[in-house]
């Protein structure tokens, strides 16, 4: 009934937890409050280890709990609409329940961009004073635009138009769940692609990204069809493949180049390496892929030229490279970890950051999240798309090891986004290498995350990230023909007001109207009684509000009498 052989497997477990918890609790008086949720996080989780691992050892309930053989006697197309429906739904109900169907933090200026959009023009002229308004805004030659490739705001303005913006990134990600599945399925067998598709469906990182208006959402989409269509076309010797992959990732490049950019340098050397390999294959598939590429390649060096004066240059620059450029140096990026700038070590501390949030956020289990990826290679494997994954992985690493900011928020360690189906990959393909059926095992991993991790992981979010507090409190008090300033709250003690300030304005500076005269209500920044008298005279015929909060939960909206 109980297998004895796994005493000693419950006995580590005991300790690493009793280890981890008593840790934990040293460091939970961190100040940031995105590290200590995720420290929170293993707290709750890391004591379901050792119960998990005793479940496991009662051998009836092991072979009750393996996963593979209910997944094999799912038809394969009640398997993937299933899989598409159950992603779908989540998805929304997150972005409803979680989000208020509005853009989260970084994808508010993609919103905004979507509307210029949506409007038919690529700019509109920017307001007298900008400095009121969405900071990721730039203007040059009378040209207000997001400063970011706008690919992903095309999509965006899909939605836009059809009023309904916060489906399309659902979309995107329900779709790439059967991208992925055929994927596994055309490189390795319907085994890997059943369990493949069933663990990326179950991410935390992927439930809550693919709920945003993130551009990561594109990124994900576009480079993952990329790497599926130049994996069919070597299988295949199919090259019209290779054009597919081309284009897909082309259109990646036009919505988040930077990363797009490792995922275009890793697949077109695979491609060489298998032509050079492979005598079946020709140097078409070479330029096919090349010649997918290069139409988004012109489009996106046109638009830089017609922002920024030059095809070289993208809105970056107007903005800040100080915040926006790759490399080291003491002018790269804000403070953070109480280093300025970059260096070796905030690079250290940022990889490690990611891996933390990673071990807990790729699936939700208790700081095992990692653990299988590199299995594969422990024991040498020689499969060639294996190594792509790693290629891949590796190459994302390098590159954000580059960059001064870590990028993690609640919704996980999204710059790192991209690449969690070669996560979920290696991860299957580790647990198919070991020598003893963990899958029981994992199902327990599982269930902890469904039940625990997940549900425990919405609770931040009424914190974090944009809400509806301003523009639920201008609808209700009626108000009308108004310029409504947000104020933020001073920020002391240090920390304590971060997530307010930080999302205070974002909450409703989408909402204003791209020619500001015919919006209803103008929301804008509170720069100082000085400096607002400025936008006040502007508009002399308009009521004037601000909006602040008094503490952590409290806030409202005043008549403001400059």
């Amino acid at each position: 009934m109980f297998d004895k052989k796994g005493i000693k497997y419950l006995l580590i477990a005991i300790a690493f937890s009793i280890f981890i918890y008593i840790f934990i609790g040293k460091l939970s008086r961190a100040h940031h409050p995105v590290f200590n949720y995720y420290l929170q996080q293993l707290h709750r989780t890391i004591l379901f280890l050792p119960i998990a691992v005793f479940l496991y050892n009662i051998l009836p309930l092991r072979k009750f709990l393996d996963y593979s053989k209910y997944l094999q006697k799912i038809k394969e197309s009640h398997l993937l609409i299933g899989v598409f429906l159950i992603s779908f739904i989540t998805t929304n109900l997150i972005s409803y329940y979680l989000y208020d169907h509005i853009p989260q933090g970084d994808d508010v200026t993609a919103f905004f961009q979507a509307k210029i959009l949506a409007s038919g023009k690529r700019w509109v002229p920017p307001p007298k004073y900008p400095d009121f308004f969405i900071e990721e805004m730039v203007h040059n030659n009378n040209k207000w635009s997001w400063m970011k490739p706008i690919g992903h705001a095309l999509l965006l303005s899909i939605g836009v138009m059809l009023k309904i913006p916060w489906i399309i990134c659902p979309l995107l990600a329900s779709f790439s769940l059967l991208i992925f599945y055929f994927l596994l399925k055309n490189l390795f067998n319907p085994r890997t692609a059943r369990e493949g598709v069933i663990f990326l469906l179950l991410s935390p990182i992927f439930l809550f990204v693919s709920s945003s208006m993130l551009p990561q959402n594109s990124g994900f989409f576009f480079s993952l069809a990329s790497t599926f269509f130049i994996t069919k076309a070597i299988k295949t010797k199919k090259t019209i493949y290779s054009l597919f992959s081309g284009l897909s990732i082309g259109f990646a490049f036009f919505s988040r180049p930077q990363l797009s950019a490792i995922f275009l340098i890793i697949l077109f050397v695979f491609l060489c390496i298998s032509v050079i390999r492979d005598k079946e294959l020709t140097i078409r598939p070479i330029f096919l892929f090349i010649l997918g590429f290069m139409p988004f390649l012109f489009l996106q060096l046109i638009d830089n030229y017609l922002l920024t004066g030059s095809p070289f240059r993208y809105g970056y620059w107007l903005y800040s490279l100080k915040y926006n450029a790759l490399g080291f140096g003491a002018g790269r990026g804000s403070p953070s970890f109480g280093i300025y700038g970059h260096n070796f070590i905030k690079a250290i501390i940022n990889l490690t950051y990611n891996g933390f949030a990673g071990s807990l956020h790729l699936f939700g289990w208790p700081l095992v999240s990692l653990a299988f990826v590199p299995i594969p290679f422990i024991r040498r494997t020689k499969n060639k798309w294996e190594f792509l994954a790693l290629g891949i992985i590796l190459g994302t690493v390098i590159f954000w090891i580059c960059y001064w900011f870590h990028g993690i928020s609640p919704m996980g360690p999204k710059y790192y986004y991209e690449i969690t189906p070669f996560l979920v990959l290696l991860t299957v393909r580790g647990i198919d290498r070991l020598k003893i059926n963990i899958r029981p095992l994992i199902t327990l991993f599982f269930l902890i995350s469904i039940f625990v991790y997940i549900p425990r992981a919405t609770k931040i979010f009424s914190k974090w990230g944009t809400n509806l507090n301003c523009y639920n409190l201008v609808k209700k008090e009626e108000i009308h023909n108004a310029i409504v300033f947000i104020r933020n709250i001073s920020r002391s003690p240090k920390m304590k007001y971060f997530l307010i300030n930080r999302f205070n304005y974002p909450s409703v500076s989408f909402r204003n109207s791209l020619n500001l005269e015919e919006g209803d209500i103008i929301y804008a920044r509170d720069l100082g009684e000085e400096q607002n008298k400025l936008l006040i005279e502007l508009y002399p015929n308009r009521r004037i509000y601000l909006f602040e909060y008094l503490d952590e939960t409290h806030y409202h909206l005043k008549l403001f009498n400059p």
